[in-house]
This record gives structure tokens, C-alpha cells and sequence, in this order.
């Protein structure tokens, strides 16, 4: 279900001064009704609507309800890591660069490609990839993290699991958004 109710700068008079709770509230009327929430496919990333998801994400969690977040939702955790630490009922979702950003944000050294070809004997660019994902976790207080890429890797910071088999040669546009809704349907028969 996609509720088209998200408040933006070009539908509220001073998008400065916004009472960013009170927008938020006829979203979080719906929550006890909802099983999961999917956050970040489609959203955008204008400053009244990122304020209200804030708060919308805040009260969901308040109610152990459980989230995906993906793209653009991605950036609020960048921003805000506090709106997801601790939270295990929260996916992370991050594209390699989507990755970097939050790994940059929270202090965790993600080699480069270079770094991991010129280590001796080649590297291991997997095992180099699961100990950033698994340290991102654990300075997320044990999110678990999907890493999309030429491997999936896929952690609590306890647990990993990496996906190397080979799938499509190209991604398309699209892909991460039917995984995250995926996460969010099993997400919400569990809550079920």
C-alpha cells in the first residue's frame, strides 16, 4: 500500500518552521493497522517530506513495527544513524555507494578495490566486503544489512552470509526496489 499523503516544501507555507510531528500525524494514524513499512523507494529527498518520514520512522519503531529501508531512506539513517541503532527489526538495504556513505558516516574504513588487489597475495576482496558489512552492523547496534552487489553480503554483525552466485550481468533499474518490497512482504507475514 503507497499512501500519497507525504507533506512536501511546494504543499506547506514556510518549509523552514514546520511542525514536523504534527504533518506526521496522519500517517502515524495508520500504524497500528500496518505490518511492516517499506521506506526509501520513490521517496525523494526534499527536506519537509525526509522531516516527516523522520518522525513517522520514530513512532514506528516506538510500536516495534517493523522497517525496510532502501535509496532515499538510506540518507536518513546517513544523516541520523540514532533512527535506526539498536533496532532489529529494521533491513538496511545499501548499494555499494549507498554503503560508503553510510559507512563514512559512522567512521567504518571501507577499502577501496585498489586497496584490497594490492594486499599481498591478491586479497580477498569477499572477506575484506564482509567485515566492513558486519562492522557497519555492529556500529548500527545489529541492523541487519543487505549489501547489494557482485556478491550480496548479508549480516547482523554476528551472523553473514554471502550470495556469490552469479545472476543477471546487469542489474536494471528496479531490482532493489522488488527487493526491498519482497523484505517488506516476509517481513509483514511474519508480523502476521
Amino acid at each position: 500500500m503507497v499512501h500519497p499523503i507525504l507533506p512536501s516544501s511546494d504543499s506547506v507555507k514556510n518549509p523552514e518552521s514546520i511542525d514536523a510531528p504534527s504533518l506526521a500525524s496522519p500517517i502515524i494514524s495508520m500504524l497500528s493497522r500496518l505490518h511492516c513499512l517499506v521506506i526509501g523507494p520513490g521517496l525523494g529527498r526534499d527536506g519537509v517530506t525526509l522531516k516527516v518520514v523522520t518522525e513517522v520512522m520514530k513512532e514506528a519503531r516506538s510500536q516495534s513495527i517493523p522497517f525496510v529501508l532502501d535509496a532515499d531512506g538510506l540518507l536518513l539513517v546517513t544523516e541520523n544513524p540514532d533512527l535506526v541503532k539498536g533496532y532489529k527489526e529494521c533491513i538496511l538495504t545499501p548499494n555499494v555507494n549507498e554503503f560508503s556513505r553510510l559507512a563514512k558516516a559512522l567512521g567504518i574504513d571501507v577499502p577501496s578495490q585498489a586497496q584490497i588487489g594490492s594486499k599481498s597475495g591478491g586479497g580477498d576482496k569477499t572477506s575484506e566486503e564482509t567485515r566492513a558489512c558486519e562492522q557497519l552492523s555492529q556500529a548500527l547496534g545489529g541492523v541487519t544489512i543487505i549489501q547489494k552487489g557482485p556478491h550480496d553480503i548479508i549480516s547482523n554483525g554476528v551472523t553473514s552470509i554471502v550470495s556469490d552466485i552469479q545472476g543477471g550481468l546487469k542489474r536494471s533499474g528496479g531490482q532493489g526496489d522488488t527487493l526491498t518490497g519482497s523484505l517488506g512482504t516476509l517481513l509483514a507475514w511474519r508480523a502476521a
